[in-house]
């Protein structure tokens, strides 16, 4: 169980995730024209519409290697940030 992650996910944490994962974002860094068809397709999570994100890091991770241009979960956050607030 070490391997799960548990987080709130609040709705400051969800607009922003919005914002960063923008539409031109995706489309460049990506395989998913928004961030919508990427949570969706990830399907590692517990749910994205519920209060609470649950997931494996490294099924996450490996879903995000396998479609972005990141090797993880945390650099694409951290990618995405950074371009957003350049």
């Amino acid at each position: 169980m070490t391997d799960y992650v548990s987080i709130n996910y609040t709705q400051e944490l969800k607009d922003l995730l919005n914002r960063i994962f923008s539409d031109e974002f995706m489309q460049k860094h990506t395989n998913f024209k928004n961030f919508e068809g990427f949570r969706y397709s990830s399907a590692v999570m517990a749910s994205w519409d519920s209060p609470r994100l649950v997931y494996s890091k490294t099924i996450f991770d490996n879903f995000v290697k396998e479609s972005t241009e990141y090797e993880s979960w945390d650099d694409m956050v951290r990618a995405a940030t950074d371009e957003a607030f350049e």
